[in-house]
């Protein structure tokens, strides 16, 4: 199961990185020169001793010294591509996945936001795909790097001399011991960390967002002892991680304090009894500092994978999530005008195994307005959402002109169907800004157009900065029947021929609801439109009443 999990992370990155092989061949050749530059100094410090220094030769030491300043210039600008070219491919590769991450989040089903909180979400795609970084940055590069180091450095010792590469060697088991118990350990207490982090940010976002509710109810205490209880846990998560780490790290640490200390010791012997050289002790303590630096090197980078590995769990468990409603493989793209028929056809569907509408036979006409009335349950907004596929149904068929819907494009979908919401949200934008979401290429004449149709337009230059003002997240600098106009707006610069009015005008003030209703009978002209209300002013608006129970058709009534 572990080997499945580590090589799907593997075949994952790699589709990643497939666009940056050749910077990854330049990047491993600078990779290459660098190692070999740093394998290269204490041997030339051997030479220098042994060759040059005891014996007094000035002109050769002179020699090594130039070859030492060419060798470690040649290693800076070696390091640095490699440095560079590391980082390109990896915040490439970063950035892309955060791209796709959220592209596929924008697919999933509706069914999907309302099981899942949003602190959890976000969490997702910022902090875990964050913790990629360093991992595909520079890891797959450090990691050879370090290799390459390591059995250059121990090829290199074996070669002086035999008996202290292996007095070396002796502490090594003391290293890989740390790194595999240890490590183990880290890579759990990270995914801890990440969950406990995403019930932190989960609980922040959602008080954030009602924070209005949260002080007209006086829940303040409340809510900030829940936020230490979450945010204690995350500081444990957090300390149990640390904890780990810095045991592992002055573990390895001090075995190579102890090698050091046995080459010294052992070396220093052999020096004085003359069957060692001077030159290659003081190289031999040169590799072993440079030998236990790439086993302290795959350490850390062992913790920067745990790290990863957690978060790489979790974006490809999101990434695995299939849509509940999909796009059919030929879908049809209708262009032009349609009529507007609707014909709901044997329609049943159920949320969460509990049945919502049953056998609901309806058709709506070209051009026609109907009202969808009663209680709160019935599967009035339900039938909005099956008509617009924020869900599928279970049986039966919808069609518009004659056309199944799931085999329309959403593109086709999307543009022939506008919402009204009952809870209008705007983004922290301009008005003209939201207004343009139901049309990107809108010019400001046609979005002042609009404006003027649902008696918007008067408000909107009566602020400071007209339709560049900035409405605040969810349009909270505006008032409620303010913010529906602004909808209404946005609705009908998308031109569609199908309107769908969600208890529009249940929040709006007299005097707004008196200019909305001025504009309905122009707004609805050579439009179907379906509306969910309960005033009787909006009702007269309706050529048909509907009224549901259950999920059923209790009651039609034609308006004269």
């Amino acid at each position: 199961m572990r080997q499945n999990f580590e090589k799907n992370n593997f075949k994952f990155l790699l589709q990643y990185l497939r666009p940056y092989l050749g910077k990854l061949l330049l990047a491993l050749l600078a990779m290459l020169v660098a190692t070999l530059t740093t394998l290269a100094g204490p041997y030339l410090t051997k030479i220098a001793i042994d060759n040059y220094i005891l014996a007094g030769d000035m002109a050769g030491l002179n020699l090594v010294f130039i070859l030492m300043i060419i060798l470690y210039a040649i290693y800076w600008l070696a390091s640095y591509w490699q440095t560079y070219l590391s980082g390109l491919i990896g915040q490439n590769i970063v950035a892309s996945i955060r791209e796709d991450l959220y592209h596929h989040l924008q697919k999933l089903s509706l069914d999907f936001y309302k099981k899942r909180v949003t602190g959890d979400i976000m969490s997702r795609l910022t902090h875990d795909v964050n913790a990629l970084s360093d991992l595909v940055s520079a890891g797959f590069i450090r990691l050879l790097n370090d290799l390459l180091t390591f059995f250059g450095i121990v090829f290199i010792m074996l070669y002086l001399n035999i008996r202290l590469a292996l007095i070396s060697f002796i502490v090594v088991p003391f290293i890989l011991w740390a790194t595999t118990i240890l490590g183990k350990r880290l890579k759990n207490a990270y995914r801890e960390v990440r969950e406990k982090l995403a019930e932190l940010n989960s609980d922040v976002e959602e008080n954030i967002s009602g924070i209005r509710l949260v002080q007209a109810l006086n829940r303040e205490a409340v809510n900030i002892g829940k936020f230490k209880k979450l945010s204690w846990k995350n500081f444990e998560a957090n300390l149990k991680a640390v904890a780990y780490f810095a045991l592992l790290f002055p573990t390895v640490t001090l075995s190579r304090v102890l090698g050091e200390a046995l080459v010294l010791v052992y070396g220093g012997l052999a020096v004085i009894n003359g069957s060692l050289t001077l030159g290659i002790l003081v190289a031999f303590l040169g590799y072993v500092r440079r030998f236990f630096a790439p086993l302290s090197n795959l350490s850390n980078l062992y913790n920067t994978y745990q790290s990863a590995a957690a978060a790489l769990k979790r974006i490809i468990e999101y990434l695995a999530i299939e849509p509940n409603v999909k796009e059919a493989d030929n879908p049809v793209q209708l262009q032009g005008k349609i009529k507007g028929e609707i014909v709901f056809a044997g329609v049943n569907f159920s949320y969460d195994q509990q049945p919502v509408i049953k056998s609901l036979d309806l058709k709506i006409g070209s051009g026609e307005v109907l009202a969808l009335v009663g209680k709160s349950g019935v599967g009035k907004t339900t039938i909005i959402n099956l008509l617009t596929r924020l869900y599928d149904i279970d049986q039966g068929k919808i069609l518009i002109d004659g056309i199944d819907i799931r085999k329309l494009s959403f593109k086709t979908l999307r543009k022939i169907i506008a919402v009204v919401p009952q809870d209008v949200y705007l983004f922290d934008i301009s008005i003209k800004d939201n207004i343009r979401f139901g049309k990107a290429n809108a010019s400001d004449q046609e979005v002042e157009k609009v404006s003027r149709q649902v008696n918007a337009h008067n408000f909107i230059s009566n602020l400071p900065n007209g339709y560049n003002t900035i409405v605040g997240e969810g349009g909270v600098k505006l008032s409620g029947g303010q913010r529906q106009l602004i909808s209404f707006a946005r609705a009908l610069i998308a031109d569609p021929q199908i309107l769908i009015l969600d208890e529009a005008t249940s929040s709006i003030d007299p005097y707004t609801e008196l200019l909305i209703q001025k504009a309905l009978t122009e707004l609805l002209k050579d439009r179907t439109a379906i509306m969910i209300a309960h005033k009787s002013i909006t009702l007269k608006k309706a050529d048909r009443i509907m009224t549901l129970e259950g999920g059923r058709v209790a009651k039609e009534e034609y308006i004269s």
